[in-house]
């Protein structure tokens, strides 16, 4: 469980994570698995009458739902006197974006010629949402393990945020915006940005056994 993780353990699946994204990205540039991918997404696209599904989706793991949604967070944890947690929360998120911002611009893959049915600019890989929803969410998924709580409502949070950004991935698929190994490429970079940082904000936090805890620290 990460409430046992050492950081040495968060920052060796980390490069881990980092290794098979280097695999997948590799793999989109071979013609035969680039071939097969394109071939996927065109078979997933619009595959039933779910457009407004996957649009809400779509919308949830977006800018326009992670930032209103945190600052909402933060406000709460300010007053619980929180701070390191809300700043976790904000580095986690701010950073993943400008990271995947950076590698979009390094690969520099082009999106679906399929009819969007949401807008969608830049490149393709690997699929913002997805990288930041694994990121904001796993986040949570996280925190979900932290509390003093029942295993049995654990098991339903943390599952709960699993599907979701799960869903969130299938949904650019579905919306025609992203390839599936873009989905997949995500996914890993994501989670290995949020345990980098997770080991790092538990180096940094050694000596203040508080840093992850979601009680008052006042």
């Amino acid at each position: 469980m990460f409430v046992n993780s050492r950081p040495k353990t968060l920052f060796i699946t980390s490069f881990i994570l980092l290794f098979f994204f280097l695999i997948v990205t590799g793999l989109t540039l071979m013609e035969n698995t680039n071939s097969l991918d394109k071939a996927v997404g065109v078979s997933l696209y619009r595959f039933a009458e779910l457009d407004r599904f996957f649009i809400f989706l779509s919308h949830i793991g977006s800018r326009i739902f992670f930032y209103p949604a945190l600052i909402a967070i933060s406000i709460v944890l300010f007053l619980k006197k929180n701070w390191s947690l809300a700043a976790f929360l904000w580095c986690n998120l701010v950073g993943v974006r400008l990271l995947n911002t950076f590698l979009k611009s390094i690969f520099t893959r082009e999106r679906p010629s399929l009819e969007h049915v949401v807008e969608a600019g830049f490149y393709s890989f690997p699929s913002g949402h997805s990288m930041n929803s694994m990121a904001f969410f796993g986040a949570f998924a996280i925190l979900v393990l932290l509390l003093p709580i029942s295993k049995w409502l654990k098991v339903s949070l943390f599952s709960f945020f699993v599907l979701l950004i799960l869903s969130i991935g299938i949904s650019r698929v579905y919306l025609g915006v992203h390839y599936p190994l873009d989905v997949l490429g995500g996914f890993l970079m994501g989670l290995a940005w949020l345990l980098f940082l997770s080991g790092v904000w538990m180096k940094l936090g050694e000596k203040n056994k508080n840093l992850f805890s979601i009680h008052n620290n006042g």
